[in-house]
C-alpha cells in the first residue's frame, strides 16, 4: 500500500470490481464449501474447500462494507 496526496496505489494479488460481486453465488459458494468440508474426503478436496469458504467470506464481507459505505 502507498499513499500519496493525490493517489492510493495498492498491490494485490487478487482483485474484485464491486459490480462483479454477487452476493448470492458467494453465500451458494460458501454453503457448498462447508457442506464439503462436513465431508472431508481427501486432503486435496479439505484444501480446496477451505479455500472456496475463505474467498466466499471475502465476498460477502466485501459487500457488506460497500453497503455500510454507501449508507453514509
Amino acid at each position: 500500500l502507498e499513499v500519496q496526496p493525490q493517489v492510493v496505489t495498492v498491490l494485490a494479488d487478487t482483485a474484485a470490481r464491486a459490480s462483479d460481486l454477487d452476493e448470492a453465488a458467494a453465500q451458494r459458494a460458501m454453503k457448498e464449501a462447508r457442506e464439503a468440508l462436513a465431508n472431508r474426503s481427501d486432503a486435496i478436496d479439505v484444501a480446496e474447500a477451505q479455500t472456496r469458504l475463505t474467498e466466499a467470506m471475502a465476498q460477502l464481507q466485501a459487500l457488506e462494507r460497500l453497503r455500510k459505505t454507501l449508507k453514509h
